[in-house]
């Protein structure tokens, strides 16, 4: 298996210092660990479907797996999407049974739990560049092929807009849901995204023994003596 980079960019840095300075250091530290694990399943199911992997970046607002884009069918993509949730549910549970083994760990794992489970939930929006909207993509790409994407988007969009409409709502009551205007705004900034943090095939000659394990189709060139 190929090794994958881990990149810590500036505004990361800027999250754990805010997250200390406010006293939520031990928090933002179950956040990054949550995260990190939520993007090496992604990385662990592409490695294993013969995609190549550049590197996970870390910023403050998340993860994200980079790659060379080509050619990752549907059904793979929906594979490796659903990866990073369903690493952050069996975490959940893991932390749960725990409770239930020794419920004084409830005090250490609380944070991690509710920053697993957060994260699952969120993700599995059907919004683009979520990874609910990378299985929504990968399931109407078998009928809908390039315009898959488009039709993600536009679910997006409906989608931020309405989270927005709740935050507007909200200034007009109590309850100030400033958390989600933030987070309708960087939904729909998304829908721009370019696309980059994909997988493409990787060369023979990188996973040769995994491909050997597997089995490979041989095929044979026949040319005339003039050729």
């Amino acid at each position: 298996m190929e090794r994958v980079k881990v990149k810590i960019k500036p505004s990361f840095y800027v999250f754990i210092v805010a997250a200390v300075v406010f006293r939520q250091g031990y928090f933002a530290a179950t956040y990054a660990i949550a995260v990190l694990l939520h993007e090496l399943s992604h990385y662990l199911v592409a490695s294993k479907l013969f995609y190549h992997c550049n590197e996970i970046q870390l910023s403050i607002f998340g993860a994200v797996l980079y790659g060379e884009f080509q050619d990752v069918t549907p059904g793979d993509r929906v594979k490796i999407a659903l990866a990073g949730p369903a690493c952050n549910l069996i975490l959940c549970v893991i932390c749960s049974a725990l409770w239930w083994i020794a419920p004084e760990t409830y005090y250490y794992t609380e944070d991690f739990f509710f920053a697993n489970i957060s994260m699952a939930l969120v993700n599995m929006l059907p919004c683009y560049p979520l990874d609910g909207g990378r299985v929504l993509t990968g399931l109407l790409e078998k009928k809908l092929d390039k315009r898959a994407v488009k039709v993600t988007k536009v679910l997006t969009v409906a989608v931020s807009l309405t989270l927005f409409g709740v935050f507007v709502l909200s200034l007009f009551t109590r309850h100030n849901l400033f958390n989600v205007g933030a987070f309708a705004v960087c939904l729909f900034s998304g829908i721009f995204a370019t696309g980059k943090e994909c997988y493409v095939r990787t060369a023979f000659s990188v996973n040769r023994a995994r491909f050997l394990r597997k089995g490979m189709e041989k095929k044979t060139l026949v040319f005339s003596q003039n050729n």
